[in-house]
This record gives structure tokens, C-alpha cells and sequence, in this order.
């Protein structure tokens, strides 16, 4: 399927009767659905429960191919982060720049991904989504995926303060300097790995809720409760761990990484820095797209 397609389904849609915003797959639980919540009847083939965590990457590679406004609307972000990096928009005032940032955050971390995950849900059930009905499930879906990006910082943060709390009421109680007698690294190495476990395992654990809220159409709780259903009977679970960990590094790694190439080559290192920037947000909506499969997939299996 691709976009070319797009017009006749609109017309089936509007012939059956139903608004076209309304015709964006949305794909639950088989306990949260009414009626029979096989793979024949949702019209998702056996191959989507099969591929793993890299044939989705491949997949999801493959179809922005046929998706071209994935890959427009990713094109506008990135030339818009690019912009801000350069000089030329300090000619706006402070509050416009700091506005079109925050826009533009905004856009790439939550926007792109909810647009993403309903061009695949349309995709895996046979029934394309129209730009249209993209943008409409995407929008319609912000007060709750805002919600949700609220409760995930929130948790992240507090649960694994809270375990760490009765730590530094250990040192604080502890007669002397605990933190003299055992050496400062291995105070710091404690603190740390007691903060970083829960808080890279809750990470982990909420990685799909936007998934359940966009695609499923799940509240903010509910789509916490979906995404550790999935994260904890996931099959390869290992895999999927480092796979996260290996895009996101990616991500993070690559816009650092290429400039240093062409450190001996002063002209073209600030093109390096611009192109590897661009290279690894355009890895991000990739992952996004494997992530929509990959919610898809733990869903109905």
C-alpha cells in the first residue's frame, strides 16, 4: 500500500458512510475489544507476529518508501532544527526562537511518532491511512499523549528517588563521614546504580505507551498498564532491550561522532555536524515506526 491509494479509500469510506477522520485503525487488546479479536478478523497476517525486532527496522525502512509524508514531515523538523543551530535566526526576537523550538521539540518527539504509529497500524491491517486521517488520529491523541509524557517523567523520576531516599537517610544517620570511610566513587557508583536501575527499568517498561495511546487509543494509565504487559511477555525481551538501547544510542551518538572526522578538515566539519545531526534524528523516526510494529505485534499475539 502506499499514498497513491489514498484517494479510493477515502472514497470507500465516504460511501460506507463513515467520516473519513473516524477511519484510522484502532488496534487494542483482545480483552478490550468486542467480538472476535483474531488475526483474520483484525486483518493482520501471521508474518507481522513473526518478524523480529531488525526485519521491523527493515520493514519499517521499506515503508517509508511508499509513505512519502513521513518523510516531508521529518524533512521539515530536521530543516527546522538545522535552522536554529545557525545564525540566521537571531534576526527573531528571543520569545519567537525559544517558541519555534519548543514547537519544534514538541513536533519531533511526540507529533512525528503518533503520525508514524498510525501510518503503521494503517499499513499491518490492510488499510491505509490518508494524510488526512493521520494528522486527525495524531492531534486528537495530544491531550492524552501529553498526559501520558507527564505520568512517564513523573515516574521515572520519583519511584527510583523514592527507593534511593532511604540511602541518604542511611548517610545522613550514620555517625561520621560515610561517605570519607567508603571513598567518594564507591558512594557515587552505589548512588548511581540504586537511582539508575529502577529508572532505566521503568524506562523501559512505559517504552510503549505512546504506541497503546496513539494506536489503541488507550488513556494515559491504561497505556502504562499495555505497555508492561507487552515489555514483560515480549519473547525476545533481551533483544529488544538492547535493541532500544542500541537506536537510541545511535541517535544521541552518531551527531557527536562524524564531526570528529572531519576534524582535520575545518571547511567541511560544520556540514559533517549538520548531516550527522540530520542522520540521527531520521534514525529516531525509524525507530519510531519499528516501535509501532513492535506494539502491534505484542498486542495481538
Amino acid at each position: 500500500m502506499n499514498e497513491h491509494t489514498d484517494s479510493s479509500a477515502q472514497e470507500m469510506s465516504s460511501s460506507r458512510g463513515t467520516p473519513a477522520r473516524d477511519v484510522a485503525p484502532t488496534i487494542k487488546a483482545r480483552d478490550d475489544i468486542d467480538g472476535c479479536g483474531c488475526l483474520e478478523c483484525r486483518n493482520i497476517e501471521t508474518t507481522v507476529t513473526r518478524r523480529t525486532v531488525l526485519d521491523a527496522f527493515v520493514w519499517s525502512v521499506r515503508l517509508f518508501r511508499s509513505y512519502p509524508s513521513v518523510v516531508a514531515f521529518a524533512g521539515i523538523i530536521i530543516l527546522t532544527n538545522r535552522l536554529l543551530e545557525t545564525n540566521a535566526i537571531n534576526i527573531l526576537p528571543m520569545p519567537a526562537i525559544s517558541m519555534i523550538e519548543a514547537t519544534t521539540a514538541f513536533a519531533f518527539i511526540v507529533l512525528i511518532r503518533a503520525y508514524v504509529g498510525t501510518i503503521v497500524a494503517g499499513e499491518l491491517t490492510s488499510d491505509p491511512v490518508t494524510i488526512r486521517e493521520g494528522l486527525y488520529r495524531s492531534f486528537a491523541r495530544m491531550p492524552a499523549l501529553v498526559g501520558l509524557i507527564v505520568l512517564i517523567v513523573f515516574s521515572v523520576m520519583t519511584l527510583p528517588f523514592l527507593i534511593l531516599l532511604p540511602l541518604l537517610v542511611l548517610v545522613g544517620t550514620v555517625p561520621g563521614n560515610l561517605v570519607e570511610m567508603v571513598g567518594f566513587p564507591v558512594a557515587a557508583a552505589v548512588g548511581g546504580l540504586v537511582f539508575a536501575v529502577p529508572f532505566l527499568l521503568l524506562l523501559f517498561k512505559f517504552w510503549f505507551a505512546p504506541e497503546a495511546c496513539v494506536i489503541g487509543q488507550y488513556g494515559p494509565i491504561e497505556s502504562l498498564r499495555i505497555s508492561w504487559h507487552i515489555t514483560t511477555n515480549y519473547r525476545g525481551k533481551f533483544v529488544l532491550i538492547a535493541v532500544i538501547a542500541t537506536g537510541s544510542a545511535l541517535s544521541i551518538y552518531l551527531p557527536t561522532s562524524l564531526p570528529e572526522v572531519g576534524t582535520g578538515m575545518v571547511a567541511l566539519n560544520p556540514v559533517l555536524s549538520m548531516l550527522s545531526a540530520s542522520i540521527g534524528e531520521l534514525f529516531s523516526i525509524v525507530w519510531a515506526s519499528a516501535y509501532a510494529h513492535i506494539y502491534i505485534q505484542g498486542i495481538v499475539s
